[in-house]
């Protein structure tokens, strides 16, 4: 239940957050993501800008994730829960794979642990960080394993 409540509180602020920044983003003027050629530094520290194409993929698939977890937490069994914060963790990293240099930045921060991770992550674009901090700690664990697992 305690669960449930966490995700479905993580989700509203996620959604809240980005209905707050569409007017914003409206009145703005159309410029892409990205200001230039950013390359991730050597340790993966900084921010990853996005282009307009690569925001609307993740977007796309963020999407589908709060789809998935808005079912996961209507109260399925303990084991399909457990299976569906897996393919949770695998649309993470699908979106974190949309943009490579979000890419290469996630696997060094994966592979020095889920501290280093947290920390770039609060960094990183709300689409996915909201994304990765509504999926819970099981679902968290699974991303820092797959990218950790990656060659970068």
């Amino acid at each position: 239940m305690r669960t449930s409540v966490r995700i479905t509180a993580a989700i509203v602020v996620a959604t809240a957050s980005l209905m707050a920044a569409a007017p914003l983003a409206a009145a703005a003027p159309s410029q892409p993501f990205s200001q230039g050629p950013a390359a991730v530094s050597a340790t993966g520290d900084e921010t990853v800008e996005l282009t307009a194409a690569e925001a609307a993929e993740i977007q796309r698939i963020v999407e589908e994730i709060h789809r998935d977890l808005a079912q996961d937490s209507s109260g399925h069994a303990e084991v399909s829960a457990f299976g569906a914060k897996g393919e949770v963790a695998k649309k993470i990293v699908a979106a974190l794979k949309k943009s490579p240099k979000l890419l290469k930045g996630a696997i060094l921060k994966a592979k020095e642990g889920k501290t280093a991770f947290d920390k770039w992550m609060g960094d990183q674009n709300i689409l996915v960080r909201g994304a990765y901090w509504a999926a819970g700690g099981y679902a968290q664990s699974e991303v820092i394993d797959l990218l950790a697992s990656m060659v970068s």
